[in-house]
């Protein structure tokens, strides 16, 4: 087992009750991302609300579930390895220069984005707005493909 750093929040394992464990790590989510002003390069991030399912705004639902390859947005699943780390978001935001953080910024679908990926398992995109950041997402990257393109952007980072 790894020992992660101190700064990094426990994972939130399922209870066995889904209606109740969706409501815990939506509130951890509302507390530490909505309500807390984190802030990255001297900009608050913020997260998108619209449109809204089962009474949760559209950023949480994209950081705890997965479209699959090429699956439409609505149709999006829980993913229990991302529900779980719902609580590292804030944590490895606010510790962008820690050595367990990679960061860098690229060019997704248009936008600027800045990516930080904690210990090559984990990976927060903020897409850069005028005076503001978007959480676009945050996921697991257990796939040998997946980190072998990380790898790559960050060597090649663009200039933000």
């Amino acid at each position: 087992m790894i020992a992660y750093p101190d700064w990094l929040p426990e994972l939130i394992e399922f209870t066995g009750d889904w209606n109740t464990y969706v409501e815990d790590i939506y509130k951890r989510f509302v507390d530490d991302v909505v309500h807390h002003k984190v802030t990255y390069k001297g900009l608050v991030v913020k997260t998108r609300y619209h449109p809204p399912s089962d009474g949760k705004g559209f950023g949480f639902w994209h950081c705890v579930s997965e479209a699959g390859l090429k699956a439409k947005e609505e149709n999006r699943l829980p993913d229990l390895e991302r529900c779980k780390r719902i609580g590292w978001i804030r944590a490895i935001i606010e510790h962008p220069d820690d050595r367990w953080v990679k960061n860098w910024s690229n060019r997704r679908n248009g936008e600027i984005c800045h990516l930080l990926w904690f210990n090559e398992e984990y990976l927060i995109v903020l897409a850069q707005r005028q005076n503001y950041l978007l959480l676009k997402t945050a996921y697991r990257t257990n796939r040998e493909h997946t980190k072998r393109r990380l790898s790559a952007e960050h060597d090649n980072p663009i200039n933000s």
